[in-house]
């Protein structure tokens, strides 16, 4: 069920279903009855519509709600077995099928598919070297995607990619920030990174493919999550044992000294695992994460899981057409720039709950008055306290009697947070 490459499906056994919506002597001027590929839920088929556009037809496999109904049912019975098991619990089998069931019921709905496809498309408009196709609903339903046809090549074909005189540099870096932007500024993100679903166009374009598994993010899960990012940076294990905690991972008080020596030294081994072995990419240090965590019988939340994944894919892809791509040094820059913008939004949303004495003032959130020292000087190493705005915000109504006053006083430390933070 989860192969990417599965012996076709005859077209005779198929034809009914792109008959259904799209009649194929009124729709197309050509259409392959040979798919150029073959998966688990569907298989995909090169045509040109009437009006001369060359086109992908993704059609659902015939009897795949079925089978799908009875693999979940094994799934879920062998994932609670090793639910069971010593070292493996940290895992969460039973929940990871259990958010696996959700996402391939959603998956064989293609418009859900072709929905999430533009989506991407509008939040990646702009970003450069990014490209997702357009979606011809006229001729899509629940069971067949009509997408335009981008041409390219797999991301880690590195040799076509040298034939086209491509500049692999820029092709990592645009991939890194298009995911980066996806993960913390969207909060919407392409969950399957593989190298099947990224392509290179002529133009050192990559075209995402496959909308079906996407990660979403709420704005407080982002903060979350950019913080562990921004912990294992910086290997700052005290703030990851906060955000462990708020993300439900509570260790125990007995164990917190030797849970943070474990963990400071793996983060350590995993950002200088290219020192050690250039083949390795530097993206490894996540794993130091799990690693610790599962010692300890922790379980690693699925929204965690699934961002390290992808962190961790795009960093092979990226090393392998860029031998020299270190993640750790290209995140920093663009991550500073994604903290930059959090902090002046957080601060714009509280803007009418500022205090009304100077004491309080000066009892503005440590982790403003600690990101702020910090970009000015050049660094990442920043600490976003959700509490710190959330008490902050409680003084809603109290803090200052009179809204003229609270634009006020909100316009000038604004103002003095912003200067200090991009004009020093």
């Amino acid at each position: 069920m989860l192969s990417d490459k599965v012996e076709p499906v005859p077209f005779e056994d198929i034809k009914a279903t792109i008959e259904e919506y799209a009649p194929i002597e009124k729709s197309f001027t050509y259409l392959n009855e040979r798919p150029f590929a073959a998966a688990s839920l569907s298989q995909e088929y090169e045509a040109k519509l009437k009006d001369g556009s060359e086109v992908v037809l993704k059609v659902q496999r015939p009897g795949i709600r079925e089978k799908v109904a009875i693999d979940l049912s094994i799934l879920k019975f062998i994932a609670k077995k090793f639910d069971t098991l010593y070292d493996l619990n940290i895992y969460n089998f039973p929940g990871i099928v259990e958010d696996f069931s959700k996402q391939i019921t959603s998956e064989l709905d293609f418009t859900r598919d072709g929905k999430n496809a533009e989506l991407l498309a509008k939040n990646m408009e702009g970003v450069k070297g990014i490209r997702i196709p357009k979606i011809y609903w006229e001729f899509s339903g629940s069971r067949m995607l009509v997408m335009e046809h981008i041409y390219g090549v797999r991301i880690d074909d590195i040799v076509a990619l040298k034939s086209m005189n491509i500049d692999t540099h820029d092709v990592a870096r645009n991939g890194l920030h298009a995911y980066l932007k996806q993960i913390f500024q969207d909060g919407f993100f392409h969950g399957d990174p593989h190298p099947g679903n990224l392509l290179v166009t002529q133009n050192g374009d990559i075209v995402f493919l496959d909308f079906g598994l996407i990660g979403i993010l709420r704005p407080e899960k982002r903060d979350l999550l950019l913080r562990m990012l921004t912990g294992v940076l910086n290997a700052d294990v005290d703030e990851l044992v906060r955000v462990f905690n708020e993300l439900g991972m509570k260790i125990k008080d007995a164990w917190i000294e030797s849970f943070k020596d474990d963990l400071y030294v793996n983060l350590l081994e995993g950002q200088n695992v290219k020192i050690i072995d250039p083949s390795k990419p530097d993206t490894e240090a996540f794993l130091a994460i799990t690693n610790t965590l599962r010692k300890y019988r922790l379980r690693v939340p699925m929204v965690a899981m699934l961002m390290i994944k992808v962190i961790m894919m795009v960093g092979d892809y990226s090393l392998g057409i860029w031998p020299e791509f270190n993640f750790l040094v290209e995140v920093r820059p663009y991550l500073g720039e994604i903290v930059k913008d959090r902090i002046v939004s957080q601060v714009t949303k509280v803007v009418y709950n500022l205090p009304d004495t100077t004491q309080e003032v000066a009892r503005m959130p440590h982790s403003v008055n600690e990101a702020s020292r910090v970009l000015a000087n050049g660094n990442l190493f920043v600490r976003l306290t959700d509490a710190d705005v959330d008490r902050l915000g409680d003084r809603i109504g109290t803090a200052v009697k009179s809204a003229a006053n609270r634009i006020l006083i909100g316009i000038i430390i604004l103002s003095g947070i912003i200067l200090y933070l991009f004009l020093r």
